[in-house]
């Protein structure tokens, strides 16, 4: 009787495996992810557990009540599988829920904002919309922290040897800029990422 939805995306993909992987380095491996996990179950947990590794300022928790928001702006491409991964769960005492954003124009106070690959060309004004926030901005399209998304991720499958590979790169200053604190363990395991703009030019 494996539903509740999936066994709670069969517990959080396994949740001790993926902190194990918190310790290990680069390319990190969760080779015990149920074999019919897809790109978005794997990725709706990473988000999940980026409230386990960064630290918002506290004057982003307002009322003891106030929920914690995980906003996506764009198609959503996880359907469910994010309202799944977080159901139940908290930060800091604060229910978290998840809130869908048509487009920038529509985007409202949250925690976390993962931007989705429908929004590729809009990335700027996107991220100028959360400047100077204390927002995780996340999403998975090559090149975008470049632009200056916090943590970008990728998802490579080896069906060879029935393993997820998941890497990430995350723009240090950008996470800076928003007030955010980012643990030493992720940032150990990331490709490190400068905006394009504050990259020393090369000489000739």
């Amino acid at each position: 009787m494996k539903n509740a939805p999936t066994a709670k995306l069969s517990r959080l993909l396994c949740r001790p495996i993926l902190a194990a992987c918190l310790l290990l380095g680069g390319w990190m491996v969760l080779a015990a992810a149920p074999k019919s996990a897809g790109e978005y179950e794997l990725k709706a947990v990473f988000v999940y557990n980026f409230t386990k590794f960064v630290t918002w300022p506290a004057e982003a928790e307002d009322a003891t009540n106030s929920p914690f928001v995980i906003g996506i702006v764009g198609e959503d491409p996880f359907g469910t599988t994010l309202d799944t991964a977080v159901r139940g769960e908290s930060v800091r005492h604060h229910p978290i829920v998840v809130q869908r954003f048509h487009s920038d124009q529509d985007i409202a106070p949250c925690n976390i904002l993962f931007i989705a690959r429908s929004e590729k060309d809009r990335l700027k004004a996107v991220l100028q919309k959360v400047r100077s926030q204390p927002v995780l901005t996340v999403a998975d399209t090559a090149g975008a922290a470049e632009q200056g998304v916090m943590i970008n991720l990728s998802v490579v499958q080896n069906s060879a040897k029935m393993e997820i590979n998941v890497k990430m790169e995350i723009n240090e200053s950008a996470v800076k800029s928003g007030g955010l604190k980012v643990s030493a363990k992720l940032l150990n395991l990331a490709k490190m990422v400068k905006t394009e703009r504050d990259k020393t030019p090369s000489k000739p």
